[in-house]
């Protein structure tokens, strides 16, 4: 007994599932790292507090959804929220103007990243969307790699053991878990959630 077949996306849901990879998976990961390096940790940290409303900008302006002003009112308490969780320490110095562009460059691609798939017009299953993200980052990213031959650098064993890290938990599983559950939800509840990624890291970051 065989499955039912997975319609094949077009040209147009074609586009729209490279233009994911390359924002979320190759664009996200590589102005952050950038990010990072000219910005302080405050700074980016209250500038990825502003995904919510990214996101939800995104839902409205891309997507064309209307949400109702509960939601709204919500997602913005929970940036507000976010915001001053992530005020500066005292004596804590400011990152460089363009650090924190390239962290919220960063934002923005996370954001079209998480709600572009609400614009296919064929449902891929989050496994076959997950696999796809991922070959489409590959595809983006190794050229450059190559380029850098990072392989020829002494790497530490702690810093493989957190590529895989990275790879499994945050890719794999977070890839899965977020097609799941946001085939589910409207984009801009979908939005409202990602205010909760901060504090699932403060609470990692506790416990471990």
């Amino acid at each position: 007994m065989t499955g039912t077949p997975v319609p094949r996306p077009g040209r147009r849901d074609g586009a729209i599932l490279v233009l994911q990879g390359l924002a979320g998976t190759a664009g996200y990961t590589a102005l952050l790292m950038a990010g990072l390096r000219a910005t302080s940790a405050a700074d980016a940290g209250v500038i990825l507090g502003t995904l919510p409303v990214v996101a939800t900008v995104v839902a409205v302006g891309l997507l064309g959804e209307r949400p109702r002003p509960m939601l709204l009112a919500t997602v913005s308490l929970a940036s507000a929220g976010l915001f001053v969780l992530h005020r500066h320490p005292a004596g804590t110095a400011a990152g460089s103007t363009s650090g924190n562009a390239l962290v919220f460059g960063a934002v923005v691609c996370e954001a079209c990243f998480i709600l572009l798939n609400k614009r296919l017009r064929v449902a891929v299953p989050p496994l076959a969307l997950s696999t796809l993200m991922s070959a489409i980052g590959l595809a983006a990213s190794l050229p450059v790699a190559l380029a850098e031959a990072a392989w020829t650098a002494p790497v530490a064993s702690s810093a493989l053991l957190a590529v895989g890290y990275y790879a499994l938990l945050p890719t794999v599983g977070g890839f899965l878990l977020w097609y799941a559950g946001a085939a589910r939800v409207g984009a801009t509840e979908a939005a409202l959630f990602t205010a909760l990624a901060l504090v699932a890291a403060l609470l990692l970051a506790a416990l471990l």
